[in-house]
């Protein structure tokens, strides 16, 4: 995981997945409405696997940092939608352009 900053200020988490080489073109990957879970990350090292540097940011940090669901209850489930129609879409786009700027 690394620290980005946001466009306003904040700070939020992505996890990073980096190739072997250590470095190779950039791709974002953005979370479910289940946080940057097990699967996000496995998604992200697979990407890495095949030479990119894949970043998942934390959409729901100003909400719940850190959050990671499954969909494997209905209690997750309901969380996860709780979270989704929380989230600042705007806020949710200028923080992938934070990551982008990572890359």
């Amino acid at each position: 995981m690394i620290t980005l900053k946001s466009f306003d200020g904040g700070q939020f988490d992505a996890y990073v997945a980096l190739p072997a080489a250590g470095y190779g073109p950039g791709i974002v990957v953005l979370q479910e409405i289940f946080g940057v879970n097990e699967y996000l990350r496995n998604v992200c090292d697979w990407y890495a696997a095949h030479g990119f540097v894949a970043v998942c940011p934390d959409l729901f940090w100003r909400q719940e940092p850190g959050i990671q669901l499954t969909d494997q209850t209905e209690a997750e489930w309901q969380k996860a939608f709780a979270l989704y129609q929380g989230l600042d879409e705007a806020k949710a786009v200028e923080d992938s352009g934070a990551t982008l700027d990572f890359l």
